[in-house]
């Protein structure tokens, strides 16, 4: 990604953020219980206020702004406004400081705690006992950064989100900084490449000297430096301390004093640049033109971050996700089932819940097969992705499509949907979570929007069928998360033939082995390709199988006779039952 592209990306990612938070500063309730539930980390109530607004899709971009105004805020409190003229320390001696802080354990707990509850003598006196009083600001935001790294992750995501210790975080990242301070020849190259700024430039270096699995870390570092250095030269006015209430209510007016910015790309797209390029007279024309003056260092902090953001994004591209099957339920296709049956080979955790059962228990009915397949190729960038499931029980395989398809859930995308204004569709259209749903066809229509006045209603799901002839299914380009995770519902008993099974015989009598009812083998295939590829005898991009899954869809033969009730209703019972019974399943040697 070159300079002038990450600039496009920070300034529209800015602008979405600004018009967002803007209007949830509108509410001052909603926006002082989304900055207590982000502190509190409470992912409950961050979810619901958003909700409340109708503002959940733009959950990550809020929580993006809060922890970064937040930080901000916090490092003031603490460490007092940044002194004017006064030099900031250059890359490597903060690479060091950072080392000796991440190092000695107990101190570093002291500094987490302090920061944590804003309890600046503290955090302070950890610094004058390590003789690091010139970082207070440079270490409080290093700090910050990482404590307050996964709480979007956490507050934004609907699943489960582990969070680890931030005392642990930042000594893992303390040891990657130190095997770049002791690599003096390394961090000098990478130090050179951080001032400049430019993606490729920093990439090489970091990839020159070994050091890319560490790149993550290290760029934050450059970033935390690089914000500190250049908003200390563009700002000279000194920040004002605030704490409590009228710390909040600076956040909701700077929030909505940024957000005119939302509708001018150009002044964003420059504010970018000056920033970037330490433009300091460029970078104060703006701001006074927006009177955005008495925010000029959050102004600085907030664009200096999310181009950071992306500037990392650049120099430490994230792995492409490849196209994967993974899963028959919540059974891994490698891990719990076993090879040779090709039937569960444990009893996972939630089975109790209905989730699924073993050990030694065979498939059944509509199965659900899950794993990952991007919207686009890992390989051809902008190119989309469809997949397909084949089933093979010996005669060769064949597209799961047609009615072999049960209808799942794939995931959800966004789309616009009109404003839910008291329960009236108001004019303005918004972004509004859809599911997804893949099942044969016909499918239903897409729904339509209510009109501007009318009731409003929500989006009915979107419907994808697999192509009829062979089976292969788009990914939804609007799919949340990049991708769809349940890829297909397979209704196996389309394929392998069950129900009630006929025994021949009456309680008491064991059934005959030609009357004994099995189950079936077969191995299911996924493939993945372009959406532009595929003509005949051409080979999937990806592909993975599970090799021989077990498929039983008899019900047990179960029958049951009272002996003493057939020899009419005048002959007395005694005390003695006589039980005549016969039950039979393939699988009743599944259990204890």
């Amino acid at each position: 990604m070159s300079n002038p592209s990450l600039n496009d990306n920070a300034a529209s990612r800015l602008a979405s953020q600004s018009d967002a938070v803007g209007r949830l500063a509108q509410d001052s309730g909603a926006f002082a219980a989304v900055v207590a539930a982000f502190e509190s980390k409470d992912a409950n109530a961050f979810r619901w206020v958003l909700d409340r607004l109708e503002m959940l899709p733009y959950c990550e971009l809020i929580c993006e702004w809060v922890r970064i105004k937040l930080c901000v805020l916090r490092c003031v409190e603490i460490c007092g406004p940044p002194l004017e003229k006064a030099q900031v320390p250059n890359l490597q001696q903060f690479g060091r400081a950072v080392v000796q802080l991440s190092s000695n354990e107990k101190l570093l707990r002291r500094v987490v705690d302090a920061i944590s509850c804003g309890d600046g003598s503290d955090y302070r006196a950890v610094l004058d006992e390590l003789k690091l009083g010139e970082f207070c600001h440079l270490l409080c935001y290093w700090v910050c950064s990482i404590g307050y790294d996964r709480v979007c992750e956490l507050v934004c995501r609907p699943q489960p989100v582990f969070t680890a210790d931030p005392e642990r975080e930042l000594r893992t990242a303390g040891e990657s900084i130190s095997r770049l301070v002791k690599n003096e020849r390394a961090f000098d190259a990478v130090a050179k490449a951080a001032v400049a700024f430019n993606c490729e430039t920093l990439q090489s270096a970091i990839n020159q000297v070994g050091f890319t699995n560490g790149c993550e870390i290290i760029c934050r570092l450059i970033c935390v430096w690089r914000c500190v250095w250049v908003c200390r030269e563009l700002c000279e006015l000194p920040v004002p301390i605030l704490t409590g209430a009228y710390a909040i209510e600076e956040a909701q007016n700077f929030a909505l004093a940024a957000r005119q910015l939302a509708g001018q790309p150009r002044a964003l797209g420059d504010l970018v640049n000056a920033v970037q390029t330490r433009n300091a007279a460029a970078y104060r024309d703006i701001v006074t033109r927006f009177a955005l003056g008495p925010y000029c260092w959050q102004v600085c902090a907030w664009v200096c971050s999310v181009t950071c953001y992306e500037f990392c994004t650049c120099v430490c591209p994230p792995p492409a996700l490849q196209p994967w099957f993974t899963t028959v339920g919540y059974f891994d296709i490698y891990s719990d089932i076993n090879p040779a049956t090709g039937e569960t080979n444990k009893s996972l955790p939630f089975a109790t819940l209905g989730y699924g059962g073993g050990p030694n228990f065979a498939f059944f009915g509509p199965l659900q097969l899950g794993g990952f397949c991007p919207i686009d190729s890992p390989v051809f960038s902008g190119v989309q992705m469809k997949y397909r499931f084949l089933y093979d029980n010996g005669s060769g395989p064949l597209p799961i499509t047609g009615n072999l398809v049960s209808p799942v859930e794939a995931g959800t995308r966004i789309i616009n949907w009109p404003q839910n204004i008291a329960g009236v569709a108001g004019p303005a259209l918004v972004p509004t979570f859809q599911d997804v749903i893949i099942q044969s066809t016909p499918v239903p229509p897409d729904p339509t929007p209510p009109a501007t006045g009318a009731a409003w209603y929500g989006p009915a799901p979107h419907y994808i069928s697999p192509d009829p002839a062979n089976g292969w299914v788009d990914v939804d380009p609007l799919a949340v998360g990049g991708g769809f995770t349940t890829l297909l519902g397979f209704d196996s008993s389309q394929v392998v033939l069950g129900g009630a099974p006929a025994p021949g015989v009456s309680a008491g009598t064991a059934v005959p082995a030609a009357q004994q009812r099995a189950g079936t083998d077969l191995s299911i295939t996924f493939e993945a390709t372009r959406v532009t590829t595929f003509p005949p005898g051409a080979i999937a991009d990806y592909s993975n199988s599970l090799n021989k899954i077990h498929i039983n869809n008899w019900n047990e033969v179960n029958e049951l006779n009272f002996a003493e009730f057939g020899t009419g209703c005048c002959t007395p019972i005694d005390k003695t039952l006589s039980v005549e019974f016969t039950v039979d399943h393939e699988e009743m040697d599944s259990g204890a």
